[in-house]
């Protein structure tokens, strides 16, 4: 859609300037693609929505204008001006297909003199890329991008019996359009015809048989409703568009059919003399009469902002809309016929928001109330615990919570406070369990005696145990994993067989993903071969082990491949384990790295030095890593290398030398004094 700056102007006194028009257009749907000089005029190109056909018009955006910058909207005159008199030629309509043109108008206007037009009208349409025909056919024009309702002119003398029928096309009937291109017609499509041939595509374009010319002295001036679709779908059949089938296609003013050719009339009377006379209209269209209630309280809930209930009439009226009743905080609002998009109160709030300008409404965050909490902690971990372990490819086993007095045996460490039934239904079932790697080790077995020896397996139960108080025992959830066999195949490196160091690496994965941290440090556990207990950072209980499993205990379930096992309790872990994510932003400033090699006893646990130099190096030490381990060649018997990288920063500022030093100095004198270390 193209708009005149000097044109819209007519109807809308704007203080404004062409680029403040097009943003205030723009800001309020109807985007200004591009906007170009033309002679005196500024002339904008506009993206129209589908659903806004309104705004096809100058007038249409002028009243968009109107509400924009709140200034009163001038219509233009829109009677016939000139007396009407009875002609003594009679045109009949009949209207053959009214579900596809329920309303159809023509007037007779009769010894016009046509001819070039020129001035405003000329000018006007020329600026927006109309070619000028005549004084006639651009006056149709020039109504139809003022108002937005397309008209069309016919030679009155060349409709064969004075018989106007809208119908639909006989098979492979032919016309000859305006443009000089012969076309033949499908069944189904509209067609304006006379008592003999199609004289127009309805709502299209016209034929050449009857198209206004220098020597047409009466005129036939047809403006009609017809149906969308079916403009829409023959006009893409044919390959044939117009800026008449372009409005029509999306729908034109119901209300609006006859007063635009009054317009016309009115205009062509004035320009091309004649006189103007009968006035002939078939069929019915009602325009809906859309009433919406709308309520203060609600507008403003939704947008966020009070917009007033003055600023909500005024915004209504210069949008065309009428205000039919008016009780309290509520409103009864009159849609116009140009206005069929409106349905609802939350489209007319939409209306609002746009018109008083979106930028004028606050960029708020509602307060977040957080919904009832239906999932306790231990069980939010437990599954956390169960996706992460699961993501690292390891399988979920369940096992019975009863074992027999050999099971109980085979760990009597951790079976010290069995809990055993008094009235037990066999002696496979005598006890609650007190450890998860019976059957662990039972499932493995099982597997593995039918072919199926590369295992990767993890269990979430209950243990049991006697308990001080009144309770008889206590129970507590565990974490079992179990891994055996080959735990990798890759072409290039053969196959991986399942290490201790595989399954610390998963524990240590399930801490980071639970944000907890853990100290490794060598224990003696019966039954288990480089056994590892696992404590929480500064927690003196064990929270688990982990070991891989004796050959003369892996005989009493029949296995003979390596077993690594671990068993984690939960009840600890899943009080410090910290659910919620939390963002950290990027540093500001830059870090800086320093390494430290240690020389220690080979018993003196790595995470022993770690917890030292964080609490030593305090807020400034960002990260502690092992970098490197070496005994060996030059490396005293019972002692071993440790290189650790230590990372300092701040995000304040940015640390000097001086202070990094200063505190890395500290850490290694600390070490040496709690530790007994030395430095390489």
């Amino acid at each position: 859609m193209k708009l005149s700056y000097e044109w819209i102007k007519e109807y809308v006194d704007l203080n404004v300037s062409p680029e403040e028009l097009a943003d205030g257009l723009t800001m309020s749907g109807s985007e200004v693609e591009s906007m170009s000089e033309e002679g005196n005029d500024m002339v904008m190109d506009l993206e129209i929505t589908s659903n806004r056909p309104d705004c096809l018009s100058i007038i249409g955006l002028a009243r968009e204008a109107s509400a924009v910058f709140d200034e009163d909207l001038k219509m233009p005159d829109m009677g016939v001006g000139t007396e009407t008199q009875a002609g003594d030629v009679k045109v009949g309509c009949t209207i053959k297909n009214p579900e596809l043109c329920p309303y159809y108008t023509a007037r007779i206007i009769k010894d016009i003199n046509v001819k070039g037009i020129e001035g405003k009208i000329k000018d006007r349409i020329s600026v927006l890329g109309m070619r000028p025909v005549n004084n006639v056919v651009d006056i149709t024009n020039y109504c139809l991008i003022e108002l937005g309702q397309p008209l069309h002119a016919f030679d009155l003398d060349k409709i064969k019996d004075g018989k106007v029928i809208i119908r639909s096309a006989k098979k492979r009937e032919r016309i000859t359009t305006i443009d000089g291109v012969e076309r033949e017609l499908q069944d189904g499509m509209l067609v304006i015809a006379d008592a003999e041939r199609a004289i127009a595509i309805a709502g299209i374009m016209g034929g050449i048989d009857t198209e206004v010319s220098a020597s047409t002295k009466n005129i036939l001036l047809e403006s009609a409703y017809f149906d969308p679709i079916s403009i829409r779908r023959t006009g893409r059949a044919l390959g044939l568009s117009s800026d008449s089938s372009y409005r029509f296609e999306r729908g034109v003013d119901k209300g609006l059919v006859k007063k635009a050719s009054d317009r016309a009339v009115n205009i062509i009377a004035s320009e091309a003399g004649g006189k103007v006379c009968d006035f002939i209209e078939s069929g019915k269209i009602e325009t809906e009469k859309t009433v919406i209630e709308i309520d203060t309280e609600r507008i403003d809930g939704l947008l966020g902002v009070s917009i007033g209930k003055e600023r909500i009439k005024n915004i209504l009226n210069r949008l065309g809309l009428s205000i039919k009743e008016e009780s309290g905080n509520k409103f009864k609002v009159g849609v116009p016929s140009f206005r069929e998009d409106l349905k609802r109160d939350v489209d007319l709030i939409e209306e609002l928001a746009r018109i008083y300008g979106y930028g004028n409404i606050p960029v708020t965050i509602n307060r977040f109330v957080p919904g009832v909490k239906r999932k306790e902690k231990p069980r939010e971990v437990e599954e956390k615990i169960r996706d992460t372990v699961a993501a690292l490819g390891l399988n979920e086993i369940m096992t019975y919570s009863l074992i027999s007095d050999d099971s109980v045996r085979k760990f009597e460490a951790l079976s010290e406070k069995a809990v055993g039934l008094s009235n037990p239904l066999s002696e496979e079932q005598k006890f609650l369990t007190p450890q998860l790697l019976d059957g662990m080790l039972k499932t493995i077995s099982w597997n593995i005696n039918r072919t199926n020896k590369d295992l990767e397996l993890f269990e979430i139960g209950k243990i049991y145990s006697h308990a001080k108080g009144e309770r008889k025992y206590g129970e507590e959830s565990a974490l079992c994993i179990g891994l055996t066999g080959i735990m990798r195949k890759t072409w290039k490196e053969g196959d991986k067989q399942a290490s201790l160091y595989d399954l610390k690496g998963i524990v240590e994965a399930l801490a980071n993903r639970l944000k907890i941290s853990l100290v490794f440090q060598g224990t003696k556990i019966e039954g288990l071969t480089s056994p590892t207990e696992i404590k929480l950072t500064g927690e003196k209980q064990m929270a688990g082990f982990l070991g891989g499993v004796r050959t003369t205990l892996l005989s009493e379930y029949d296995i003979t491949q390596p077993v690594f096992i671990c068993q984690l309790k939960l009840g600890e872990i899943t009080e410090k384990a910290v659910l919620e994510n939390r963002y950290r932003s990027i540093p500001r400033f830059p870090f800086s790295t320093r390494d430290v090699s240690i020389l220690c006893d080979q018993a003196l646990p790595a995470g022993d030095i770690i917890k030292v130099i964080n609490d030593t190096g305090e807020e400034i030490v960002c990260s502690v890593e092992l970098a490197d381990v070496y005994e060996g060649k030059n490396i005293p018997d019972g002692k071993k290398s440790l290189t650790y990288s230590i990372q300092y920063g701040l995000d304040t500022r940015t640390l000097t030398d001086e202070e990094i030093e200063a505190v890395h100095e500290k850490i290694k004198a600390v070490l040496a004094k709690k530790l007994n270390v030395s430095f390489r």
